[in-house]
């Protein structure tokens, strides 16, 4: 099980929008490594600063740079133009090639991101992306969240 800080914030990172797309990115700079290293299959525990733990999910694909991935709805692929994202890159052109993100199957997310969850002694990472070692915390998310996965 790994931990994914996602930082939500109105600028780059829509808590609402992520839910909606299936997807959690990072910033790559620093954190390629990491973040390459989950594979398909994995469990992910979503976290954000100041709002805590909000649901987890399974890994559908490998990371990507955002600008490579394709966006799918109701079968039909959207034109690139229309993506979410293409401001943020007009904005920050670095965006696009430096935050890589990974597809996600949602197993349990909180409604809001004022929801997030959060109890005392959880494993909240130094980084980004870390493995999850600390067996309480794998316990808590998979109660808190009725996960059904072997962590």
């Amino acid at each position: 099980m790994y931990f994914i800080n996602g930082r939500f914030n109105s600028t780059f990172r829509d808590y609402d929008l992520y839910k909606k797309l299936g997807i959690i990115s990072v910033s790559g700079r620093s954190n390629i490594h990491d973040i390459m290293g989950i594979a398909k299959g994995d469990i992910v525990a979503l976290y954000s600063t100041r709002h805590g733990y909000l649901g987890a999910g399974r890994v559908r694909a490998s990371a990507v740079p955002i600008e490579t991935i394709e966006m799918h709805q109701g079968g039909l692929m959207i034109d690139r133009e229309e993506y979410p994202f293409r401001e943020i890159m007009r904005i920050n052109p670095h965006f696009g090639s430096e935050e890589y993100v990974l597809r996600m199957e949602w197993l349990a997310l909180v409604p809001e991101l004022g929801d997030g969850l959060l109890d005392d002694g959880l494993f909240v990472g130094g980084k980004p992306v870390e493995r999850i070692e600390d067996e309480r915390t794998r316990d808590w998310l998979i109660d808190t969240f009725k996960l059904d996965v072997e962590a």
